[in-house]
């Protein structure tokens, strides 16, 4: 089962003094209930009177924000174009502007969300190496900066790397905004899923726990972010066979992500697709099937039916129908998965090479029980 354990982007946004078009530094936004960045809205553009400056500043911002929005929507190609453009608008505003940082950290995510993690952490990098050059290596867009590459690199297996730099911009944004900033939690969870990566739930569940106190401290009980925290935490507990813990955790996020947005919102397929997964291991088929049956309808009709968010939770129905011993309708959901998969991510993704994987494994599964057949026939 593919549990999604979510990586909260902080998404950096420039500062801007749009009277002369000249940038003074780099801020940051908040985390957001998915793992794509949610979009930091500047003030909104004048619309009489503009100086040049300020045109070609409404021009970037808006072109940046139509590439944010088309990101979350996973429409990668779209928001690759649009992204694009807006590098190519920032750089008019000279080498250096905080503008251009900005869009390196955004082709950064979106390269991420492709899967060519070559290009995003390249974009990262520079990112950085622009906010260094700036003279601001020890502020908030900084220590931002540094927690979107450890993603990146978390991404790729690169444990090792990932971790001094979440320490990093955990050590800024305590100076920076408090120990118990919202930021400072957000950094908290992502830590935690890097351990979670490498199998020390132990300490996952340490970092977590400040996290979601965090969370529930500063923004209530009922809030989104807590409730991405609330999940992550109980995936770990799950993985350490502490489904007491868990399973409580598991429903409370979905009651959470329901009284935030309803019944129909990908937040919530999600929360019910890891329910799903927990029922899974509990040997809960029959609840688990009912849950991503109903996470499915919502991804579809919330986010079409060619989403990544898709693919996944057919993978997870095919995963899921292997365990009851239906071959057949794992294989079907199965290439519906890669299929989706394929054609928005490409086929060398890390998820569409999972799903292949799986597509294969149930091929073989199914040619041996039909030889089987066979033999038993004769």
């Amino acid at each position: 089962m593919r549990i999604r354990l979510i990586h909260s982007s902080l998404c950096l946004i420039a500062i801007i003094i749009v009277s002369s078009g000249v940038s003074s530094g780099v801020n940051a936004g908040s985390a957001m209930a998915n793992d794509i960045s949610r979009p930091i809205l500047l003030d909104a553009p004048k619309k009489q009177g503009q100086t040049e400056g300020e045109r070609q500043h409404s021009a970037w911002q808006n072109t940046t924000q139509t590439g944010q929005q088309a990101l979350a929507a996973g429409d990668l190609v779209g928001a690759q174009s649009a992204l694009r453009e807006a590098l190519d608008a920032a750089e008019k505003f000279g080498r250096k502007d905080s503008r251009v940082a900005v869009s390196q950290s955004n082709l950064g995510q979106l390269y991420k969300a492709q899967g060519n993690f070559e290009l995003a952490e390249k974009a990262s990098r520079k990112s950085l190496e622009l906010i260094r050059e700036n003279g601001l290596k020890d502020n908030f867009g900084f220590a931002v900066e540094l927690s979107n590459l450890a993603g990146i690199l978390k991404d790729q297996g690169k444990y090792g790397e990932a971790k001094p730099l979440y320490e990093g911009a955990l050590a800024i944004l305590t100076e920076v905004r408090g120990a118990e900033s919202v930021e400072v939690a957000t950094v908290y969870d992502n830590l935690a899923v890097l351990y979670q990566k490498q199998g020390d739930y132990k300490a996952a569940v340490a970092v977590q726990l400040k996290a979601t106190a965090i969370y529930e401290k500063k923004l209530g009980p009922d809030n989104a972010d807590l409730a991405i925290g609330l999940g992550n935490l109980a995936e770990s507990y799950r993985e350490l066979n502490q489904g007491i813990k868990a399973q409580p955790l598991y429903e409370r996020s979905l009651a959470i992500m329901r009284k935030n947005y309803g019944d129909r919102h990908p937040a919530v397929a999600t929360a019910l697709d890891n329910l799903a997964g927990f029922y899974v291991k509990e040997g809960k088929l029959k609840e688990a099937e009912d849950l991503q049956l109903k996470a499915l309808e919502t991804f579809r009709e919330t986010l079409g039916g060619r989403h990544p968010d898709v693919a996944i939770c057919l993978d997870n129905l095919a995963d899921l129908y292997t365990r009851l011993g239906k071959t057949e309708l794992a294989l079907e959901k199965s290439a519906e998965s890669f299929e989706i998969a394929e054609k928005t991510l490409g086929k060398e993704h890390p998820l569409s090479v999972g799903i292949k994987h799986r597509m294969e494994d149930l091929k073989m599964q199914d040619l041996k029980l039909q030889e089987s057949k066979l033999q038993d026939a004769k």
